[in-house]
């Protein structure tokens, strides 16, 4: 009799089922690791860049700032659903999640948004694009707590908290860069990134079976055990009921926690560079800039503090370090927040200092919480990062719908600011070169218009009598007042242009050159161009808008400062919640259950062996 290959020999199934029922060698672990890295980069790239484009966006589609944060709103919203259910990567694995989720957000990014034509479309795509990436949120890290041992745990998540980091990063350093001015560019190359990395994902990427992710690895030695315990594993079992299993105070608390000692990243994502173009005047290239440092050091803090974490074995002292000096230096910065003389080197030592000890404290906050949830039921991990996922949009979007709100003067920023600006410093591309000038001198001083229209009352007669004059005589005029000749011939222009006797022509052009001079030339200065419909159009633009602007810039800086102020007072809330969380606060106490835990895994294995 022919025996039949199974499924998963099946060359048709074998990029589909990449199960492993062995523990893998460390080459396996470690390339999957790194595609899960690469994905989350590059989904944080294609899902921060709204933030980035954030005033191209606005204006492309005519949106006001409350109508661009309410979008961002929902699709946190939709983000969050979708977060909720990626916990069923528990029951049909993670891999082909991640690999179908990459393929889903590229090509809305590279195809979909250049398509999108109004705000509709555009906005329709974007929650797609949050709900895709809800569901990789779950299972990325799923992965990476699969393929790594507690003692190992937080170096792992250093590495794949890198990703939304480097995300960030990537979106200030390709946007700051000023390669290329179309917003929809960036989403076309971002797009083709993330399809790059799941073309790679395709083969790379590998995924324990179910037995053996359900359980928990403390170090690499444990691997013999988990192997040998797989054939009494009841993975049905273990499933049941995984939302009554989650949903518990030490995971929901700790959840709230770090969610809202991320208010400061997730506003800076979304605000960042919206903020230093309306409050420091920014260009769009500087203000992504200066959060290049902020995401940098980021990275840094995480690999670091991830690392330092397995070293010494405990979690909680490093989240307590970190987040009390990010506190501090939130605080330094909120009280810079209403100092437009502000430097950006100050700014970018602020940050450097304080994402670097952030990511510390998010880097051994991810090990922790993923130990806290093998407290409960190692084989509900993605469940309980769904848990996660779903709070953590959920107070994100609460956060982000506020802003429109504290702060309400980006609108008349936004709308208005850069129109205004562009009138008081002449620079109107549709007027003359004489008419921007004109325009610049009235809104710095708006006196002028009232004195050159009570001139032309005042000087009335004397205006059409200068009217009547050829240019080149009142030319030899200026330069000879005495000359016969050129008073003759002014004369005779005066008495044909107004029909007048020589006598009264003569009598006008004394009247005129009683007139000072420095009337005159106000008038003649100022008079053609308040004449003209697109001049006067831009000064009444300016003298509607402009107070509107200028109250705007003066009551900004305050408002964004009670905004920045949320993210404080979150940072301050998670500090005490750090002691629900699985851990030790002393290496030697983490030394001690590390040799009782060896000695009880020999003794089970001994007994499994035997």
């Amino acid at each position: 009799m022919t025996t039949l290959p199974s499924e998963v020999d099946m060359p048709s199934a074998r990029w589909w089922n990449r199960e492993l029922h062995h523990y893998p060698v460390a080459k396996v672990r470690y390339t999957s690791l790194t595609v899960v890295v690469l994905a989350t980069i590059a989904l944080y790239y294609q899902l921060y860049l709204s933030g980035g484009v954030a005033i191209h966006i606005i204006e492309d589609y005519g949106l006001s700032f409350r109508w661009f944060v309410i979008l961002n709103v929902v699709a946190l919203a939709v983000a969050a659903v979708a977060a909720h259910f990626g916990g069923i990567t528990d029951r049909i694995g993670r891999a082909n999640v991640i690999t179908i989720g990459l393929v889903v957000v590229g090509l809305l990014c590279a195809v979909a948004v250049p398509l999108c034509s109004s705000r509709w479309s555009f906005a329709v795509v974007f929650c797609i694009l949050n709900a895709a990436e809800g569901v990789i949120l779950v299972a990325t890290p799923a992965v990476v707590r699969d393929f790594s041992p507690q003692l190992g745990r937080a170096s792992a998540m250093g590495f794949w908290t890198m990703g939304p980091v480097l995300g960030s990063l990537v979106v200030t350093a390709v946007v700051g860069s000023g390669a290329t001015s179309s917003w929809k560019t960036h989403y076309v190359i971002a797009g083709i990134c993330g399809l790059v990395v799941a073309v790679i994902s395709v083969p790379l990427l590998k995924e324990l079976a179910p037995a053996l992710r359900d359980q928990v690895m403390v170090e690499e030695k444990d691997r013999a055990l988990l192997e040998a315990r797989v054939k009494g594993i009841d993975v049905e079992a273990s499933l049941a009921h995984p939302s009554r299993q989650m949903f518990k105070p030490d995971i929901i608390l700790s959840s709230i926690a770090i969610s809202v000692f991320l208010l400061f990243y997730i506003g800076m994502v979304a605000f960042g560079p919206t903020y230093f173009e309306v409050n420091f005047g920014y260009s769009e290239t500087k203000a992504n800039s200066v959060l290049v440092w902020a995401w940098a050091f980021n990275v840094g803090g995480l690999i670091l503090a991830g690392l330092l974490s397995d070293r010494i074995l405990v979690r909680k002292p490093l989240m307590l370090a970190g987040s009390i000096v990010q506190l501090v230096m939130l605080i330094v910065f909120i009280t810079k927040a209403t100092r437009p003389e502000t430097a950006f080197s100050t700014f970018a030592l602020v940050f450097a200092i304080s994402f670097f000890f952030g990511g510390m404290a998010y880097v051994a906050w991810m090990a922790a919480f993923t130990e806290t949830v093998e407290r409960r039921n190692p084989a509900l991990t993605a469940t309980g990062l769904a848990v996660w996922g779903l709070i953590i949009r959920i107070i994100f979007a609460a956060f982000i719908l506020v802003a429109p709100f504290l702060v309400n003067t980006v609108n008349t920023i936004v709308d208005h600011g850069a129109t205004v600006a562009e009138i008081a410093a002449g620079e109107v591309p549709q007027l003359t070169a004489d008419q921007n000038k004109a325009v610049a001198a009235i809104a710095k001083d708006p006196t002028i218009v009232t004195k050159v229209q009570s001139l032309a009352t005042q000087y009335a007669e004397e205006l059409k009598t200068a009217a009547t004059i050829d240019a080149a005589t009142s030319q030899a005029l200026a330069t000879n007042p005495r000359d016969p000749a050129t008073l003759a011939k002014a004369v005779g222009e005066i008495s044909s242009g107004l029909s007048v006797t020589p006598a009264e022509a003569t009598a006008r052009l004394v009247a005129l050159a009683r007139v000072p001079a420095a009337d005159l030339t106000m008038i003649k200065t100022y008079g053609p161009p308040l004449t003209e419909p697109a001049v006067v159009a831009k000064l009444q633009y300016l003298k509607t808008y402009g107070p509107q602007v200028q109250q705007a810039l003066k009551d900004g800086p305050h408002q964004w400062q009670r905004y920045w102020s949320i993210a404080a007072v979150g940072a301050v809330v998670f500090i005490p919640m750090i002691w629900l969380m699985a851990g030790y606060w002393t290496p030697a106490q983490a030394r001690a259950a590390l040799r009782s835990h060896e000695t009880e895994v020999e003794e089970e294995l001994a007994k499994t062996t035997s």
